[in-house]
């Protein structure tokens, strides 16, 4: 009985024409997949994470303290991450109702505040600073007022700005010092909130400001002494009208130049109105000329 020949092994050939295959595969099919996949599962992550709306009283009880799983490891940016979204759920936009409900934390946002100080806490009391800003709440002035004294500058600037948004009086003094401040942004900002709450008083300091080796500090010396009556910084808002600088930095400037009315600033708003190349600035302009009256139209050379 003759033997069947047995079936014949691959040749190192064939086997290495296999391993190429499955490399091939690999390659241009199963890595790109798997990578599509990650990224698909990473943007709906993303767009999930977007869309949840923070639970105050939660955020609250996380920003104090964090006791999940893995508090050891990521406790910190747990806390941050709830100052974060306290600070959005106080920027507005929400119902009445609801926001006197977040309103009502207030005081143990800025006992927080004032915990983060003491603790440190550096990004958190950043946080927590945009969140009682964003409050405008009298409750907040006094935390705000004592953050203006932080070493931190941006914490300074929160600070400033915040009590810009609540407007209370008794900041004033607070933000006249601020105005001497040793960063420029917490300068800017603290002018800028004495021309927003009116200061009349603070005419001198808002004078020598125009003096400020940062322009953003002059600009902002103008526009708060244009609020306030005083036509001290007339000239700073006249050469902002050449429209080489932001769209923004020009709107003030024309809105300052507007509360002025000054005769020498009606030819320079006239040509702007006739010439601007942005519709806005234009229209800006020609409401300025408008608001300066017949009396003034006829004065004006």
């Amino acid at each position: 009985m003759t033997p069947q020949n047995p079936s014949p092994s691959p040749t190192a050939q064939e086997t290495t024409e296999d391993k190429s295959d499955l490399k091939v595969v690999l390659q241009f099919f199963v890595v790109p997949l798997s990578l599509v996949v990650v990224l698909v599962s990473v943007f709906f992550g993303l767009q999930l994470l977007r869309g949840r709306r923070p639970d105050p009283e939660s955020a609250l009880l996380a920003l104090r303290r964090y006791d999940g799983f893995l508090a050891r490891f990521v406790g910190d940016v747990k806390r941050w991450q709830s100052g974060y979204d306290l600070s959005l759920l106080l920027r507005g936009g929400q119902g009445e109702e609801e926001a006197r409900e977040l309103r009502r934390l207030v005081p143990d946002l800025s006992a927080a505040f004032r915990e983060a100080g003491t603790q440190d806490d550096l990004k958190l009391r950043r946080y927590l600073a945009l969140a009682l800003g964003h409050a405008a709440d009298i409750q907040a002035a006094d935390a705000l007022r004592s953050g203006l004294k932080d070493a931190d500058p941006q914490t300074r600037l929160f600070c400033a700005w915040g009590l810009m948004r609540i407007g209370d009086r008794s900041a004033v003094p607070d933000l006249r010092a601020a105005a001497a401040d040793p960063d420029a942004g917490v300068r800017k900002m603290a002018i800028f909130a004495l021309g927003q709450v009116g200061d009349r008083e603070a005419g001198v300091i808002l004078r020598n400001a125009l003096l400020d080796g940062e322009s953003d500090v002059r600009w902002n010396a103008a526009l708060a002494l244009a609020r306030i009556g005083d036509p001290a910084g007339a000239q700073v808002l006249l050469a902002l009208l050449d429209g080489s600088r932001e769209k923004d930095v020009t709107l003030n400037a024309i809105r300052g130049l507007a509360l002025l009315r000054l005769p020498e600033a009606h030819g320079p708003l006239d040509r702007l109105a006739a010439s601007a190349s942005d519709p806005e600035v234009k229209e800006a302009a020609r409401l300025a000329i408008e608001a300066y009256g017949a009396e003034a139209l006829n004065s004006a050379p």
